[in-house]
């Protein structure tokens, strides 16, 4: 059996919108999600037996089992499973940024070791294994543009829209994703909310030029992180056509018409000590073909697909 490599591709949410608190304690959102180039990449080597998981490229990031990498191996193999997995988790999204890195490289692990051992997974379990392991990993499993409702987990595809352009930058500032959720307080008022939103239910069939951006979490984030909108005004600034905080932040992202003008907006937020990450928008076909990759023998965390330039199309999923 041979080792496989799976890409892990992150999203922006180009809008998002909550409606409030439900009984369950979780929020009731309504987003549109998008895929984008930006990847992690998971390895996957068949072991004599258990789970192994490495991290690389990110210190902070947890290599034992509160990882959903990890959570991800148990939900298909169970704790002690023989033949085993070894499995290295090469970091490029940043984490705690919004961006879904830890809820992709769960749908990575999930998809990755259901191919590697050919267990042939039906889709539905693979959808319930996603959304117990969290809101954001089910929409994971396919990428692309999709409405998000309910707590994430009711994912409703759309039409691929055009390629985008983005910028992305990260103050180096993770911000805990409950922490941001735990000060929106507000009940549950469905029908007085959704009234208020033009258009709701309603995505036009190009929404990635069309849709008002905007994120309700924002000004919550703020707090918690004032670089938020310094990023956004430094891409306004910079050329961008819209900017905004995308999940539960920290991270902040801008459209725009040309990659040359990206690629300046990146260099002036780098002077002001952001991490600035180019890439574009992904079509859901790019997502899935690009996702596996064979893995050869002896090649190490820096090896294969998914380095360098985040923006140029096809490189990043393959």
């Amino acid at each position: 059996m041979n080792g496989i490599s799976v890409e892990a591709c992150a999203k922006v949410n180009l809008f998002l919108r909550i409606l409030g608190l439900r009984p369950d304690g979780f929020h009731e959102l309504w987003s549109l999600a998008q895929s984008i180039s930006l990847a992690d990449r998971l390895d996957l080597e068949p072991a004599p037996g258990g789970i192994q998981l490495e991290v690389d490229g990110d210190p902070e990031v947890p290599s034992g089992p509160d990882n959903l990498v990890h959570r991800a191996a148990v939900r298909m193999l169970g704790h002690d499973p023989h033949p085993g997995v070894a499995m290295t988790l090469v970091k490029r999204i940043p984490h705690g940024a919004g961006l879904g890195g830890g809820s992709s490289d769960a749908a990575a692990a999930l998809l990755g070791i259901d191919r590697m051992f050919g267990l042939g997974t039906p889709p539905g379990t693979l959808r319930e294994h996603a959304a117990a392991l969290g809101s954001d990993v089910p929409f994971f499993l396919e990428g692309g543009t999709a409405v998000l409702r309910g707590r994430g987990t009711e994912i409703e595809a759309l039409p691929d829209g055009p390629h985008l352009e983005l910028l992305i930058l990260d103050p180096r500032r993770p911000l805990s994703t409950a922490l941001v959720y735990a000060q929106v307080q507000e009940p549950l008022t469905l029908a007085g909310k959704t009234a208020s939103i033009p258009g709701f239910g309603r995505i036009p069939q190009d929404p990635l030029s069309r849709v008002r951006l905007g994120n309700d979490l924002e000004t919550h984030a703020e707090r918690l992180c004032p670089d938020i909108p310094e990023m956004r005004r430094l891409l306004l600034e910079s050329g961008a056509r819209v900017a905004a905080m995308t999940g539960s932040g920290s991270a902040v992202f801008g459209l725009f018409d040309r990659a040359e003008t990206a690629q300046e907006a990146a260099g002036r937020a780098e002077q002001r000590g952001f991490r600035a990450l180019p890439c574009r928008t992904l079509h859901r076909s790019e997502v899935g073909a690009g996702r596996f990759s064979a893995r050869a023998p002896g090649v190490g965390p820096s090896g294969g697909a998914g380095h360098g330039d985040h923006r140029r199309p096809g490189v990043p999923c393959r």
